[in-house]
């Protein structure tokens, strides 16, 4: 065998059909997407492609995320019949050298599932694991509603906010770099958090928040404690629109996908409290998926009680693994 190593061609991700595997967990499905022609801009990206005779047996791709630049994102796959003859370990040396070229000094990642020949891989490659993400699906009813914002009395409240709001944005975007201090994110305007994640392209639906702090007789509206926002597929809408009852009530039955934040400055057991509060609104007649991380203490806890008690389960999970700094 005579491997070879060149830049992508066209037509190169036809010919990696042909040879790599089914994907084997979720995270391989968005990395092949990383493989492709080599671009500057908007993200850095190299990709090397490993052939035998001219024929394509292997590739792998380094990106740099302007969302998250502290890393860069690898990732590494090769045809079963090659796996083994260390085609995987000179595709990822090349990557290596790539990226120290053109961004030094900045360690790689790259996200697997658990027990996955990815996750050995990497390994392999010295990484450690850095953090854990799940998707987790709550069922109708699984927590009761609780009263909100009752009597004059009342110090919370509960209110639907347009996703163009600029309060909603500032609170979005302070969770955001709060939950991802183990993965630092760019400086972000508040038109690109709003782009990102409040947004038509960003297939935002609607979000609802709990206020903390009110006081109707003063006619102070508190500020946010936490939010949810939905995010609906525009293909779904569009099959919705053609369907038959019987489809449409199978459609009704799949899980919205929800954003679930709180304000940072919450200690975990209020911010708990106040997800808690959303989720019980937003589950009382329909499911919800919400993606979870380590970081996102006050969720995952809320999620773990769920799941124990049955009336939630993980549907995927997978690790983010990383070069020690």
């Amino acid at each position: 065998m005579a491997v070879s190593y060149r830049s992508w061609n066209d037509g190169d991700d036809l010919r990696l059909l042909e040879v790599l595997p089914a994907p084997e967990a979720d995270p391989v499905i968005a990395l092949r997407a990383l493989m492709g022609p080599d671009t500057d801009e908007p993200a850095w990206s190299r990709t090397v492609v490993a052939t035998d005779d001219d024929v394509v047996v292997g590739a792998g791709a380094v990106q740099l995320n302007p969302l998250h630049p502290s890393r860069l994102w690898a990732f590494v796959e090769v045809g079963s019949a090659n796996r083994g003859d260390g085609v995987g370990q000179a595709l990822a040396a090349r990557l290596r050298e790539a990226g120290e070229q053109s961004h030094p000094g900045l360690p790689l990642r790259t996200k697997v599932g658990p027990g996955t020949t990815g996750e050995s891989f990497a390994q392999a490659q010295g990484m450690v694991p850095v953090m854990t993400h799940r998707h987790v699906v709550v069922a109708p009813g699984a927590i009761p509603p609780q009263p909100i914002g009752e009597g004059d009395s009342a110090t919370e409240s509960v209110e639907d906010l347009a996703t163009g709001s600029v309060e909603l944005t500032r609170a979005v975007g302070e969770f955001y770099r709060a939950a991802n201090a183990w993965d630092p994110p760019a400086d972000l305007t508040l038109g690109q958090v709003n782009k990102q994640f409040l947004s038509d392209s960003a297939q935002a639906y609607g979000a609802i928040v709990l206020r903390r702090g009110v006081d109707r007789g003063a006619g102070v509206r508190g500020s946010i404690g936490a939010f949810a926002i939905s995010y609906r597929s525009l293909e779904l809408d569009a099959e919705r629109a053609e369907a038959d009852p019987e489809r449409l009530a199978e459609l009704d039955n799949l899980p919205t996908d929800v954003l679930i934040g709180w304000d940072p400055t919450l200690s975990d057991e209020e911010a708990a409290v106040a997800v808690a509060k959303l989720m019980g609104l937003l589950v009382a007649r329909y499911p919800i998926r919400v993606e979870v991380t380590d970081a996102m203490r006050p969720l995952a806890v809320v999620c773990a009680q769920l799941v124990a008690e049955g009336t939630a389960k993980v549907i995927d999970e997978a690790v983010t693994y990383a070069d020690p700094t």
